[in-house]
């Protein structure tokens, strides 16, 4: 894939809190500075795996962060999120393969 979407054969480490026998298979990375908090790219997830924070960026914006556990379910990496972003704040959606 192209334009910051990126699939790689090599694995996630578990979450922090996550279950011993589950392993990330994807992810998405936001620039927390560059983020102004739009909102568009959680009501564009189709699993729920972005919120905004509770903190604030140096900005004075609430950025979006990733939950690999959405929702909805696991994030499957589409990449609507990258593609929605209007100040390209998500630098990358990642899969890695099983």
């Amino acid at each position: 894939m192209t334009f910051g979407l990126t699939t790689s054969g090599a694995q996630y480490a578990p979450m922090a809190g996550a279950v011993a026998s589950e392993v990330q298979k994807s992810r998405v990375l936001v620039d927390a500075e560059r983020c102004k908090g739009c909102d568009l790219c959680v009501v564009a997830c189709p699993q729920g795996n972005l919120r905004l924070a509770d903190s604030r960026n140096r900005s004075g914006y609430h950025p979006a962060v990733f939950s690999y556990h959405g929702v909805k379910g696991e994030c499957t990496a589409c990449g609507i999120c990258y593609w929605v972003c209007p100040d390209f704040a998500i630098t990358e959606v990642s899969r890695w393969k099983a």
